[in-house]
C-alpha cells in the first residue's frame, strides 16, 4: 500500500449485490501491467444486503488492491465523495455496479492519461439489451440509459454538447477536488432517481478550459435490470429530473428573477403548451408510433408541471 496508484477505480453500490459481483468480478480480470498501478474502491452507500460479503470474497481471490467503505448517508454523491476522499490515485476512473468492463478497460485509461495527460477522459457506453426494447423507447430515452457514442475517433472537447456519465468517465483527483467533488444536491438518493451531478462536474471543467479527452477505446456496457424496461421506472427518471435541471440552472444561469432562474421556468411554459397540443394530435389515429410519441408527451409534460412546481416553491 505504500506505492501510489495511478489509477483509483471508484464504484458506489446500493443493495445491488448479485449485479456487484459480475462487475469486480470483470474488474479484476482486466488486464493490467502492474496491479500496483491501480486500486479499485467500493463504497457502499448503506446497503442492506451482502454487499461487503461480496466484496470480500472477490479479494480474497485476487491480486487486485480492492478496498471496501461504508457511507451510511444515502446518496450517490455523497458516496462518490467519500471515494474521492479515500482514494490515492493521481486519477479517478468511475463506474457502476450494472457496468460490463471489458478486459481492456484499465489498461487503455492508463495509456491514455500517459499519452494525453488531460484532466478528464471518458469513452463510449453501450446499453446491454437482453430483452425486446419496451414499446415505448426511441433514441430521445438514450441519456435516461446513459448511451453514449461521439463516434469512433478520439476528440478534444471544448462544448458542453459533449456529456460524459458516470459510468465511465475519469478526472485528475486534485482537478475534482478543487471543485469541491460531486454536488450532494444532485444525484440519487433513496427513492429519487435525479441525476444530474456529473453534468455540474462536464460543464465547469469545460469553463475553466480544462483538457477533457473523448476516447471510443474503453467501451463500458451498461446491464439492464428488469425495472428499466418498465414504462414506470422511465416516468419516474424523467419526471425526477426536474429537480436535476433546476439545480444545474441555479448553478450556471446569468439570468433569475425572484432569485430564481429564469430559463427552466420558461421551458417549462413552452413545453406544457406544447405537450398540450401535441398528445391529442399524437393519438389520431393510435398507431404503434403515434401511441409511442403520445406517452413521450404525456411525460415531457409531468416533468414540466414538476418543473413550474419546483420553481415556484424553492426559496
Amino acid at each position: 500500500m505504500s506505492n501510489t496508484p495511478t489509477l483509483s477505480v471508484i464504484l458506489c453500490t446500493y443493495n445491488n449485490a448479485d449485479s456487484l459481483a459480475v462487475t469486480l468480478g470483470q474488474l479484476v480480470q482486466c488486464e493490467v501491467e502492474r496491479w500496483s498501478d491501480v486500486e479499485i474502491l467500493v463504497v457502499d452507500n448503506n446497503s442492506p444486503d451482502n454487499t461487503e460479503e461480496v466484496v470480500r470474497k472477490v479479494s480474497e481471490s485476487s491480486e487486485a488492491q480492492l478496498q471496501y467503505y461504508f457511507e451510511q448517508k444515502q446518496g450517490l454523491s455523497i458516496a462518490r465523495n467519500l471515494g474521492v476522499e479515500k482514494a490515492r490515485g493521481e486519477y479517478l476512473l468511475f463506474t457502476d455496479d450494472d457496468a460490463d468492463i471489458p478486459t481492456n478497460w484499465l489498461s487503455s485509461y492508463l495509456q491514455k492519461i500517459e499519452s494525453t495527460q488531460a484532466d478528464c477522459l471518458f469513452s463510449k457506453i453501450e446499453v446491454n439489451w437482453d430483452r425486446t426494447p419496451p414499446w415505448w423507447f426511441d433514441q430521445r430515452y438514450n441519456p435516461y440509459f446513459v448511451q453514449l457514442d461521439y463516434g469512433d475517433s478520439p476528440m478534444e472537447i471544448t462544448d458542453i454538447h459533449h456529456e460524459f456519465f458516470g459510468k465511465n468517465f475519469c478526472c485528475r483527483k486534485p482537478v475534482l477536488a478543487a471543485m469541491g467533488g460531486f454536488d450532494e444536491k444532485l444525484g440519487r438518493n433513496g427513492t429519487s432517481l435525479a441525476a444530474g451531478e456529473e453534468t455540474i462536474i462536464y460543464r465547469r471543467l469545460v469553463a475553466m478550459s480544462a483538457k477533457v479527452t473523448y476516447f471510443p477505446d474503453a467501451i463500458v456496457g451498461h446491464r439492464l435490470k428488469p425495472i428499466e424496461y418498465t414504462s414506470r421506472n422511465i416516468e419516474k427518471k424523467f419526471v425526477d429530473g426536474a429537480s436535476s435541471s433546476l439545480r444545474i440552472a441555479q448553478c450556471f444561469s446569468n439570468n433569475y428573477v425572484l432569485g430564481r432562474p429564469t430559463y427552466p421556468l420558461k421551458m417549462a411554459i413552452k413545453n406544457t403548451v406544447k405537450s398540450l397540443l401535441l398528445i391529442p394530435i399524437s393519438i389520431v389515429p393510435m398507431t404503434k408510433k403515434a401511441k409511442r410519441e403520445a406517452f413521450y408527451q404525456t411525460l415531457q409534460l409531468k416533468r414540466s408541471v414538476r418543473m413550474i412546481w419546483l420553481w415556484t416553491m424553492t426559496p
